[in-house]
């Protein structure tokens, strides 16, 4: 009796630090891209970002997914994908008019992808 007890109370604490560890490390990951976006925002509105910008905010997220695929369903860091890539393609062709819209999509995905996530009545409800 007293073991069962003591297991439930064990896997509750495993489940807890787990899921803890999870959002704050989604959480911090997302934080940093959306610095990294938010340059690429600034360059794009000034008129002076470069090809190569695009391909260091896509070298940067092909590092970070990797350990996100551990946390987050595949759909959610495909669509991240898609987005960057169209984003990156307006900057190749310097079309900063129509990659502004697809840089604020992704700062936008960057706030609401880890409130999803995260363990709170309204994602459990």
């Amino acid at each position: 009796m007293i073991r069962t007890i003591v297991s439930i109370f064990i896997t509750l604490a495993l489940i807890l630090g787990v899921s803890t560890y999870e959002s704050q490390r989604v959480q911090s990951t997302f934080d940093e891209f959306d610095k990294v976006l938010a340059s690429l925002y600034e360059k794009t509105e000034n008129g002076e970002v470069t090809y190569e910008d695009g391909t260091a905010t896509e070298a940067f997220w092909e590092n970070k997914k990797n350990t996100l695929h551990v946390w987050l369903p595949h759909t959610s860091i495909l669509e991240i994908d898609y987005q960057l890539y169209e984003a990156v393609g307006y900057l190749y062709v310097r079309d900063y008019k129509s990659a502004l819209p697809k840089i604020e999509i992704l700062r936008g995905m960057c706030k609401n992808i880890p409130q999803s996530y995260r363990f709170s009545l309204e994602n459990v409800f």
